[in-house]
């Protein structure tokens, strides 16, 4: 049963993922993968926080919605791809920009997401 809510939650999130992809990047900055993950690192964060309540009887919801759906939805090869394209091209700054957002906002939007789903540490 859980690979099926894996399975049913990945192709769901890769659907969603698809649909990201098709926002139009600003200049050089993939506004799609960009949004993409920071939604994602919310809905891990939050999704964890809720899960230490509501999924402790159902953890098969909790794997199909976490590694199913979030984890296709957000695509760190795709970003890593991103980086590199702008360090061929040598473009610098937009490099470290849309390093340094995302990761400082992967981490804040999880953060967030922590705290949103109960979590009060």
């Amino acid at each position: 049963m859980k690979y099926i809510a894996i399975f049913i939650g990945g192709g769901l999130g890769a659907c969603l993922r698809y649909l990201f992809a098709s926002i139009p990047s600003i200049g050089l900055f993939p506004v799609g993968t960009f949004a993409a993950n920071l939604l994602g690192a919310f809905l891990m964060g939050y999704f964890a926080a809720v899960s230490l309540r509501m999924f402790t009887h159902h953890p098969h919801l909790k794997k199909g919605l976490t590694t199913g759906l979030i984890g296709a939805f957000t695509t760190f090869s795709t970003f890593q791809y991103e980086l590199v394209y702008l360090l061929n091209q040598t473009h610098w700054w937009m490099l470290f920009l849309y390093m340094l957002l995302s990761y400082v906002g992967g981490i804040v939007c999880c953060w967030t997401g922590y705290r949103t789903g109960g979590v009060q540490r």
